[in-house]
C-alpha cells in the first residue's frame, strides 16, 4: 500500500496527564487487527508535532492524525499549512481527542471510542474548513488559528497554563486553577481592533478571534462562528468587573453573553489588533508572539476527517 493511503499518527504522550499514551497502547493493536496501514511519531517537547507532521508529509504520507488535545492539533495543522511542497488541500488531517478542552472535536463531533474511530478511518469522509492566518508584524512570523485565538484575559490564562505544562502539570484541574487565579491577577489592557476598516479602541477584558464558536472546553466566545463560512469572528469584551464576569458565566457557555452592553462582536475577512502592556497573542490556547498582528481568513484550506452525518 502506498504511503499516500497510510496514516501517520502524531502522538502527544503527555496530553491530559498521559491519557493519550494510555489510549494509544490499547488502540495500536486495533489498527493492526483491522489491517490499517500506519506509522506513528511521538512528540518529546512543545512544537514537535509541527515538525513531525512535516516529516510525515515529506515521507509521502497524506493522512495525518493528531492524538492529543487542541494544542497538538494546532501544531499538526500548522505543519500542514506552513509547508510549501504539497497543497494543503491534498492532505487529510484528523484528531483523536485526548485533551482538556477538546473544542475542535466538539465542533466536528469527533469520536474518542476506539470502534468509532476505526469506522471514521474506514469511511474516509472529509470536509474543507477555513483557517485564520496570523502575521506577527514585529516578529516577521506567521502562524494559523484552527479554532480560536485571543489576547487579554485569554492569553493571560494560556501563558499560566503553558508554564504549568512546562513543569509537568497538565489536565483539566490545572487549567481550571489557572483560569480561577487569573480572574484576580489579570488587569484590563488597552487595545485597538480594526475589522474590515471598523475600528474599536479602549480597555478590554479580552479579544477572541474565532473560527470555531467555542474554546476553553465549551465557552462560546464567538457563538456565530463557523469553520466553513469564509469569515473570521471577533468578540471584544470591554473593561468588565470580576463580579460581572462571574454573574455572566452561564451566558459565556450558552453564547448569550454577547448581548451584554460591554461586549462587541464583528465578522469580516481581515483584522489588525494592537495592544499596550500585556500583549501576547494565543492561538488555539498556545502562547505565541507579541502584538501587533494582521489577521485574515483563509477559506477552505484544510481538509478534515469527520464522521458521516
Amino acid at each position: 500500500m502506498s504511503k499516500e493511503n497510510s496514516y501517520a499518527f502524531i502522538l502527544n504522550p503527555v496530553s491530559s496527564g498521559g491519557k493519550s499514551l494510555k489510549f494509544w497502547k490499547s488502540f495500536e493493536p486495533e489498527l493492526n487487527r483491522h489491517n490499517i496501514n500506519f506509522i506513528y511519531k511521538q512528540t518529546l517537547k512543545s512544537g514537535d508535532a509541527t515538525v513531525l507532521a512535516q516529516d510525515a508529509i515529506n515521507e509521502g504520507h497524506r493522512k495525518i492524525i493528531a492524538v492529543g488535545g487542541d494544542g497538538t492539533l494546532h501544531q499538526v495543522a500548522n505543519g500542514i499549512l506552513l509547508q510549501k511542497e504539497i497543497d494543503s488541500k491534498e492532505i487529510s488531517m484528523g484528531l483523536i481527542p485526548m485533551g482538556t478542552g477538546n473544542d475542535f472535536a466538539r465542533y466536528w463531533k469527533l469520536p474518542n471510542r476506539k470502534e468509532q474511530i476505526i469506522q471514521l478511518l474506514k469511511k474516509n469522509n472529509e470536509v474543507l474548513q477555513d483557517a485564520i492566518k496570523v502575521s506577527f508584524l514585529n516578529e516577521n512570523k506567521t502562524a494559523y488559528i484552527i479554532s480560536m485565538g485571543g489576547c487579554g484575559f485569554d492569553s493571560h490564562v494560556a501563558v499560566k497554563a503553558h508554564n504549568e505544562k512546562l513543569k509537568g502539570n497538565g489536565g483539566k484541574l490545572v487549567y481550571l486553577r489557572c483560569l480561577a487565579t487569573s480572574l484576580f491577577s489579570y488587569k484590563a489592557q488597552k487595545v485597538s481592533v480594526t475589522v474590515d476598516g471598523n475600528v474599536l479602541n479602549g480597555k478590554i477584558f479580552s479579544v477572541a478571534i474565532g473560527n470555531n464558536h467555542s474554546n476553553g472546553g465549551g465557552i462560546k466566545q464567538c457563538p456565530e462562528a463557523s469553520m466553513t463560512d469564509g469569515k473570521l469572528n471577533i468578540t471584544v469584551i470591554g473593561d468588565i468587573s470580576i463580579p460581572q464576569i462571574i454573574l455572566n458565566l452561564k451566558g459565556l457557555f450558552s453564547g448569550s453573553f454577547t448581548k451584554h452592553k460591554k461586549v462587541k462582536t464583528f465578522s469580516g475577512a481581515n483584522a489588525i489588533i494592537k495592544c499596550e502592556g500585556e500583549n501576547i497573542l494565543e492561538l488555539d490556547g498556545e502562547p505565541y508572539f507579541n502584538l501587533p498582528a494582521e489577521i485574515e481568513i483563509v477559506p477552505s484550506c484544510l481538509k478534515v476527517m469527520v464522521p458521516v452525518c
